[in-house]
């Protein structure tokens, strides 16, 4: 009577952290880095490169979060190349090994382990090669209160060597969307202008001297190609 009682007086606590302990058994720890894996992927390839060339929806906070795992994904790839490399020197080994009767199961085991090892270095870094191939840093951000809205600067290249790639133009609510994108290089991206007017109620961005981005609260005035003509915009505060 006396331990069934004990077991029934347990500390809150004490039940909370058993039951996390036989939840984070060995197969579901497996199963929560597949499941981690799955999801850094289908953000990676689904959402964010689509989101950063400019077709589809998103949240910029996220997309920014996501682009600062390039580190990471470097250092995946270098250390999955670098296994990759070992293993199939292990695998070459093991292969002669199972070529002797009282070996072949130890060398079928460590067959089936390596296999897995090398699948889990190429996967790993999988996830986050989008990382690699489009670079997402912000630059100016205007927030227009009338209009319940947030218009954002992004420029997008590719972070090896991003010299040159794509100004993009997000228009902010609850989630954001591409309204303008104009090649150009890192150096006018970072002294890219956003305006608003409050005479004219119209926001501007203004690139390499011009302004290329027009909009009213209906519908947009005026857009132009980095370099051709020049949008009519007279900002509140003259740049």
């Amino acid at each position: 009577m006396h331990s069934s009682k004990s077991r029934h007086s347990g500390s809150p606590f004490a039940r909370a952290a058993s039951a996390v302990r036989q939840f984070f058994t060995r197969r579901d720890r497996r199963r929560w880095v597949f499941a981690i894996w799955g999801l850094l992927t289908a953000l990676g390839w689904l959402w964010h490169l689509p989101f950063a060339s400019g077709r589809g929806l998103g949240f910029h906070e996220l997309a920014w979060a996501y682009s600062q795992l390039l580190v990471v994904a470097l250092l995946l790839l270098l250390v999955g190349i670098v296994a990759i490399a070992l293993g199939i020197i292990a695998l070459c080994v093991l292969l002669l090994m199972g070529l002797r009767p009282d070996w072949r199961r130890s060398a079928h085991r460590g067959i089936k382990k390596l296999l897995l090892v090398l699948l889990a270095g190429v996967l790993l870094p999988v996830a986050l090669l989008p990382t690699l191939f489009l670079g997402y840093a912000p630059q100016a951000s205007q927030v227009v209160s009338l209009w319940r809205t947030t218009y954002r600067t992004v420029y997008v290249a590719f972070p090896l060597d991003d010299n040159y790639g794509d100004l993009m133009l997000l228009r902010c609510r609850w989630l954001c969307h591409q309204v303008y994108r104009g090649s150009t290089d890192i150096i006018s991206a970072s002294e890219a202008d956003l305006a608003f007017s409050a005479e004219t109620n119209q926001v501007g961005l203004r690139v390499q001297g011009q302004w290329v981005y027009v909009r009213s609260p209906g519908s947009e005035l005026c857009i132009q190609s980095i370099g051709e003509s020049e949008c009519q915009f007279v900002p509140r505060f003259p740049l």
